[in-house]
C-alpha cells in the first residue's frame, strides 16, 4: 500500500531530554503509523534519513516506545 495522497495527523511529537532530537509521530488515514526524525543543527531542526519516514508501526504507542528506546534519541549516539 502506498501513502501517496493519504492524509495524516500528527499524533504527538517527542523531544529528547537535551532538546536536540525530535520525533514526530504521524497517523495516516489508512491506519498506518510512521515517525519522522529530526536533529538540531545550525539553529534549526533538520531531517534525518533525508526526510524519509520510519515505519510502519502497529500504533502510535509502539512508535513512541521504539523511538525513545534508541540510543540516538536518548543521547545522540548511533
Amino acid at each position: 500500500m502506498t501513502l501517496a495522497g493519504q492524509s495524516f495527523q500528527v499524533a504527538f511529537s517527542l523531544f529528547s531530554e537535551d532538546g536536540k532530537r525530535e520525533v514526530e509521530v504521524r497517523e495516516f488515514q489508512n491506519g498506518e503509523v510512521y515517525v519522522v526524525e529530526r536533529e538540531l543543527a545550525d539553529g534549526g531542526f533538520s531531517h534525518r534519513h533525508s526526510g524519509r519516514m520510519v515505519g510502519p508501526f502497529p500504533s502510535a504507542e509502539d512508535a513512541e516506545r521504539f523511538s525513545v528506546s534508541t540510543a540516538r534519541f536518548r543521547d545522540g549516539t548511533s
